[in-house]
């Protein structure tokens, strides 16, 4: 039947109950309630629902599927599938579980080989060894389908009207358990979600809390000499001084403004306006804003750049974070290329470095809010660890995209792809208002 999942049980093992009276089946059904929804692990509510229900009727196989997307998937059989078995998805509305699923009717064939339902051609062809008859139940929450309870026995019609009748009956009891079941995993990654969310927040502040000392450290250092020991001091140790001063400056007022740009994100208040901008200046102006960059730092550039649909001064702010996240993750001295070039719809920015390089499993990640590769080997670099977060954010919100690739040991290479804007006015318009992905 293609929805079989497991082999049918030889009838000397199947047992059912004998009910005397409709008290009595109302004491059994109860306890088989109880036992079901007495825990809320949903593997374990699934598993005693397929134990309570050999309790009711007699059975080969039984399974219970539930709704994933548009199709239905096996949580539970009995006795235990393949792991083969497991993985197989029936779309909702084909098959016969899929069209108890889309209909919410239950549907019950005492012969598969002859029904026309499951093998239109009158033809036993691919019935799984041994099945016969067939019974499923829709499991219903809130009047729509969530799921299929289903039994097969290799007996022709094993599954009379009245034990059919104690499964229709206990079948809803199954499907408050599940929901219940789900209702409390979902509360549960929720709640861990958000103790992770604080977590990450209080690393965060403890982070921004350090970030912020060390410029104003080196800030009020050289200040406090420069007021005291000026004139001891010859003019070169002035300069440099004043050159480290202003360098503790500009990386404290960075912080100050990615801080204030996070804000605004968590706010949802940022808001930025782009027009037909020249890149290749803002790109080499974000050169000379990273001037303690520890390594060179090449611009390379196409003859003849057209505009781009870009806020010069987000921009600038994109390319000198990811200038500076390229120098903080590489070898004092490597150097680091930036290349600005054009495609047919667009205007690229790469940054690329020569630096340690990001793992693959976590390449996805790096734009994620608080998302740290290494928490260690980012405290050594420095930096709040929401950088490339709120780069993404910035691109976001100028229509343009930002993309990774990185090779283990031999580097990373950042992406901006920002729209031309001689496109058509109707275009241009359209990528300047509306966020890409």
């Amino acid at each position: 039947m293609g929805e079989r999942f497991s082999q049918s049980r030889p009838p000397s093992e199947r047992t059912a109950i004998r009910v005397e009276s409709s008290a009595d089946e109302y004491r059994v059904l109860l306890e088989l309630s109880r036992e079901v929804t007495s825990t809320l692990d949903l593997q374990e509510v699934l598993d005693r629902s397929l134990t309570a229900l050999r309790r009711l009727l007699s059975f080969g196989g039984g399974a219970i599927q539930l709704i994933d997307g548009d199709a239905l998937v096996a949580a539970a059989t009995d006795p235990p599938a393949s792991p083969e078995a497991l993985t197989v998805r029936i779309p909702v509305g084909h098959g016969v579980s899929g069209t108890i699923a889309a209909t919410g009717e239950p549907v019950y064939i005492p012969d598969i080989t002859i029904d026309p339902r499951v093998y239109p051609q009158g033809r036993a062809k691919g019935v799984s060894t041994g099945v016969r008859s067939y019974f499923g139940v829709p499991l219903i929450l809130h009047g729509k389908p969530t799921g299929v309870v289903q039994v097969d026995s290799p007996e022709v019609d094993a599954f009379p009207l009245e034990a059919r009748r104690y499964v229709l009956a206990f079948v809803p009891t199954i499907a408050a358990a599940v929901q219940n079941a789900q209702l409390f995993e979902r509360e549960r990654e929720a709640l861990a979600r958000l103790r992770e969310a604080e977590r990450l927040k209080s690393n965060f502040v403890s982070v921004a809390s350090h970030e912020l000392r060390t410029p104003l450290t080196t800030i009020a250092g050289f200040a406090e000499i420069l007021e005291h020991r000026a004139e001891q001091l010859d003019a070169a140790m002035v300069a440099d001084f004043g050159q480290r001063i202003a360098q503790g400056g500009r990386r404290l007022g960075r912080l100050v403004e990615d801080m204030l740009f996070l804000s605004d994100i968590e706010r949802g208040v940022l808001r930025i306006a782009v027009d037909p901008t020249n890149v290749e200046p803002v790109v080499r102006e974000a050169v000379v804003e990273v001037g303690e960059a520890t390594g060179p730092i090449e611009v390379e550039t196409d003859p003849g750049l057209p505009l781009a649909l870009a806020n010069s001064g987000r921009l600038q702010h994109v390319v000198a974070h990811l200038i500076g996240n390229a120098a903080k993750f590489s070898e004092a001295g490597m150097p680091i290329t930036v290349r600005v070039r054009a495609t047919d719809e667009s205007v690229l920015v790469s940054v690329e470095d020569r630096g340690r390089g990001i793992p693959p499993e976590m390449l996805d990640r790096v734009f994620d809010r608080f998302f740290q590769v290494s928490p260690a080997e980012t405290r050594e670099a420095g930096g709040l660890g929401v950088g490339l977060y709120l780069i993404k954010q910035l691109c976001d919100r100028m229509g343009a995209r930002i993309s990774a690739t990185s090779e283990l040991g031999r580097g990373s290479t950042f992406t901006v792809e920002l729209r031309r804007a001689d496109l058509t006015a109707h275009d241009a318009a359209e990528a300047a208002s509306t966020p890409r992905p």
